[in-house]
């Protein structure tokens, strides 16, 4: 009975009033999230010096159906699962900005364990000089464990820990993917090969600095970016170091990093959409003083990168996912 009324009722509506007035009535659609064009997330944003809440150097940025990884410091993969659990086999592409420790001591769990978790293909790795004999060692070093797991059948695959490496050693396309390009440029790290990295897919960019202290190639090749990624030795994190080594030594380790005031020169000249720091000290003292130094030299938007920081660039805007 309550059914039949209730067909009455409709063909009711439906001859008093137009059928578009009665379709509006519908609760309307929910809004499908609209894919950003690239993301970033700071899976580490520390130091060499170990932290409860900071990892290692690494950067995560996925485009469409490309995901990159640029450096890979200390927790790297822990940092990977707190993203997502299902990336670690999914990461094949390793772009490496130099061969100090606190850049690359994660790349063995990243590639062992990204092996044994069903990575089908090799760990592609670009780096500086040294990148190639760095990775045939690891393949020397763990030599047992791979022997251990081939035994075991597990995983049955040769093609994922096969050495794949590119060693970079100018500027230029490294990497192409569809409309995704990935550039190397040369940055100033004292006597150590470095590069910076440039991310590119259509129209809209990032910037990864990599460790440098000042230098023109920032402003050439960070022209416009919608993000910056710039290392930085915060205000804090210079105190740090003057307290911690003779003034020789602190001096020759601060003159590879930009200081607040040059980073803030750089990002001057660079203009970019968003500004993030990384690879330095964080806190709210400690962050208070970085950009307070910063501001003297570069008004634009800027952020302080955290650990699990997310970055997004749409077609119009750049959003920031903060970590609580």
């Amino acid at each position: 009975m309550a059914a039949k009324r209730h067909a009455l009722l409709g063909a009711l509506l439906a001859s008093v009033f137009p059928a578009s007035l009665v379709e509006s009535a519908a609760p309307p659609a929910p809004a499908v999230a609209e894919e950003p064009v690239l993301r970033v997330v700071i899976l580490g944003s520390g130091t060499p010096v170990p932290s409860r809440t900071q990892a290692g150097t690494a950067i995560l940025v996925q485009a469409g159906g490309d995901t990159l990884l640029f450096d890979c410091g200390r927790g790297c993969t822990t940092r990977l699962a707190q993203v997502d659990p299902a990336l670690l086999p999914k990461i094949d592409r390793l772009f490496v900005t130099h061969l100090h420790s606190d850049h690359v001591v994660g790349i063995p769990d990243l590639w062992l364990n990204g092996w044994m978790q069903g990575r089908a293909g090799p760990l592609r790795v670009w780096g500086p000089k040294g990148s190639d004999a760095m990775m045939a060692g690891l393949r020397r070093a763990f030599a047992a464990d791979i022997g251990y797991r081939r035994a075991d059948g597990i995983p049955a695959n040769d093609a994922g820990i096969a050495p794949a490496v590119s060693v970079v050693r100018r500027d230029g396309v490294v990497y192409r993917s569809s409309d995704l390009q990935v550039t190397a440029f040369a940055v100033k790290h004292g006597d150590v090969p470095a590069f910076g990295y440039r991310i590119d897919k259509g129209a809209h960019s990032v910037l990864i600095s990599g460790d440098t202290a000042a230098t023109p190639a920032l402003a050439r090749y960070g022209q416009g970016v919608d993000v910056a990624l710039v290392e930085v030795a915060s205000p804090p994190m210079a105190a740090y170091v003057r307290r911690s080594f003779s003034a020789e030594q602190a001096k020759k380790i601060l003159d590879l990093h930009l200081s607040a005031e040059e980073a803030g020169d750089a990002l001057a000249a660079m203009r970019p959409g968003l500004a993030v720091y990384y690879h330095s000290v964080t806190g709210e003292a400690a962050d208070a003083a970085l950009l307070a130094a910063t501001r003297r030299r570069y008004a634009g938007r800027m952020e302080v990168g955290r650990d699990l920081m997310a970055i997004e660039v749409h077609a119009d805007r750049v959003v920031v996912d903060p970590v609580d």
